[in-house]
């Protein structure tokens, strides 16, 4: 046999098909399965992280709702209504009656209403620790209820001449 440029050796042990080419090798299919974990955990872990946003914003906007809808029965029925927080079931309650039941990986913080003898009069005892009071006239007095995620939240509070809410970003306190 001639050496051309170019052309292999035309030997008989070289027609014979190559069990190389058949198959992965066993170090190729565990490559293949480790790099498959890797993007699998990665995408479990922002799909969490997506989740956790998602329950943090849904749960801003319900309490806004709940807020604005307890500010607009008081006005439409021409009496007080109260909002308060009940701690141990984490639920948001309007009137006494559950409106809103915050998740559990979202933390809640809170600052009661401070109520006067006059206070005591114009509203009817609620469930749970006031946090606002809605009056008639439209005006309202309150404290504090934030919502947070991790460290950083959104804060509620009611501008107590208009009784409008307001929303403001929060940080933990310690």
């Amino acid at each position: 046999m001639q050496w051309l440029p170019g052309l292999f050796c035309a030997c008989p042990s070289s027609r014979a098909p190559s069990r190389r080419g058949a198959g992965f090798t066993l170090l190729e299919l565990l490559i293949v399965l480790v790099v498959a974990a890797i993007a699998a955990t990665v995408a479990g872990l922002s799909g969490q992280a997506y989740l956790d946003r998602a329950r943090y914003s849904q749960t801003v906007r319900d309490l806004a709702s709940q807020l604005q809808r307890a500010r607009t029965l008081s006005v439409q029925d021409g009496r007080p209504v109260t909002v308060s927080y009940e701690p141990g079931s984490r639920q948001l309650l309007v009137d006494g009656a559950p409106a809103l039941q915050v998740p559990e990986p979202l933390s809640v913080q809170w600052q009661a209403v401070e109520r006067g003898a006059r206070a005591r009069q114009n509203a009817p005892e609620a469930a749970g620790q006031p946090i606002f009071v809605f009056n008639a006239d439209g005006g309202a007095r309150g404290g504090r209820i934030a919502v947070l995620r991790g460290a950083l939240g959104t804060a509620f509070h009611v501008n107590w001449l208009f009784g409008t809410l307001e929303q403001t970003a929060a940080a933990a306190q310690s």
